[in-house]
């Protein structure tokens, strides 16, 4: 990222919560700025930011199965094994 300064004017109330929230964040006041530039522009452009996930689970090397033996795979050495899809259990009528 090619960053440029910029100056910004802040009144002591301001810089003051500024300053807090990168203390409490453990984040530089510079970073702050940003996300909130960033949070800011988000919100107003009307996009949701999961829509970039749709389709990212399409990959055919994802077991078949994920949703189901999530907590499997999460502690299962990688790369992740395909495994084949179980037959649903048979109901009693």
């Amino acid at each position: 990222m090619n960053k440029r300064p910029f100056q910004i004017y802040l009144d002591d109330r301001d810089r003051a919560l500024l300053r807090d929230l990168a203390g409490r964040l453990g984040l530089s006041q510079a970073e702050i700025v940003r996300a909130a530039v960033r949070r800011w522009g988000q919100e107003l452009s009307g996009t949701d930011p999961l829509l970039g996930l749709i389709g990212s689970m399409d990959d055919p090397a994802l077991p078949t199965d994920l949703s189901t033996r999530h907590d499997d795979y999460a502690v299962e050495p990688a790369p992740v094994r395909r495994v084949a899809e179980r037959p649903s259990p048979k109901r009693k009528r």
